[in-house]
């Protein structure tokens, strides 16, 4: 079944009393020579069909380029190197310990959702000069990884291939969770079936690495580090696939991507996820 983006709209969650502040990508604008902005029609996305429309052969659907890069538990990231020409955390990083990784939390840019692919390393270049700029003053880009519109993975922030590395996030860090970010603006517009396919093979694979349960319903129970919606010793329950609005007061993922978090995400994830013995 297929639901116009108006549809969505129309039934996305709207959480009561939420801010309308928006996450940390919005004012990247990247590198010089970037493409400019142009008008996007609307797309139609599958939500409310079987999600294990979703749970198809992810790496056969993936780019070319994307399959040739670092392989990441089924999935292939392109790594850091490939868009960061250099630039480093400006302080120290940390990861978190064995089995505080607890669940998985979904981001948009809330940038436009109209680039080629050769644009997206300078929009990660653009991405990380606001993050840790004056406005933000993080150590690195936010993020753990980005998926763009044409369903590659990046690897975001410094280490996140090789572990657990604490995110950042506006309205601040709850912890427990890696970060993975759509590149583009879902308010109204869903993310693309590549982008949505590669998401979900990312999620499975960060929950196979980290033991995160992601079954429909699943849940976890933390004691938050602080963000302006979990004050810091709030005991926090919440799905092991969330939405950044769930963690802090923002309307991030958007409306449409937040539906897919809600109502896709899960089974689709845990479809790709081999079965127990």
């Amino acid at each position: 079944m297929l639901a116009t983006s108006g549809a969505l709209r129309r039934h996305a969650h709207r959480a009561a009393g939420r801010t309308v502040d928006r996450c940390p990508g919005t004012l990247a604008a990247g590198d010089a020579g970037a493409a400019s902005p142009r008008t996007l029609g609307r797309r139609t996305f599958l939500v409310g069909a079987s999600a294990t429309a979703l749970a198809v052969a992810l790496i056969a659907v993936m780019p070319g380029e994307a399959r040739a890069r670092t392989p990441f538990r089924g999935v292939d990231v392109r790594p850091r190197a490939e868009w960061a020409r250099g630039l480093g955390p400006t302080g120290p990083l940390q990861q978190e310990r064995p089995g505080d990784t607890r669940f998985l939390l979904v981001h948009h840019t809330a940038s436009s959702n109209d680039y080629d692919p050769d644009d997206v390393p300078g929009l990660l270049r653009g991405f990380y000069r606001f993050h840790t700029g004056p406005d933000r003053r993080w150590p690195d880009v936010a993020y753990n990884f980005f998926v763009d519109r044409y369903g590659t993975v990046w690897e975001g922030r410094s280490g996140s291939l090789a572990g657990p590395v604490m995110a950042d996030a506006t309205g601040g860090s709850q912890g427990f969770a890696q970060l993975c970010c759509f590149i583009g603006n879902h308010q109204v517009e869903a993310p693309t079936p590549e982008a949505q396919r590669s998401m979900t093979a990312l999620l499975a694979a960060l929950a196979d690495t980290h033991a995160i349960e992601t079954a429909p319903g699943a849940t976890t129970t933390f004691v938050s580090r602080g963000s302006n919606r979990w004050p810091r010793g709030t005991t926090v329950t919440t799905t092991t696939i969330a939405g950044h609005r769930d963690m802090s007061l923002t309307t991030c993922p958007g409306d449409a991507a937040y539906e897919l978090v809600r109502e896709v995400f899960p089974a689709a994830v845990t479809a790709l996820r081999p079965t127990p013995p």
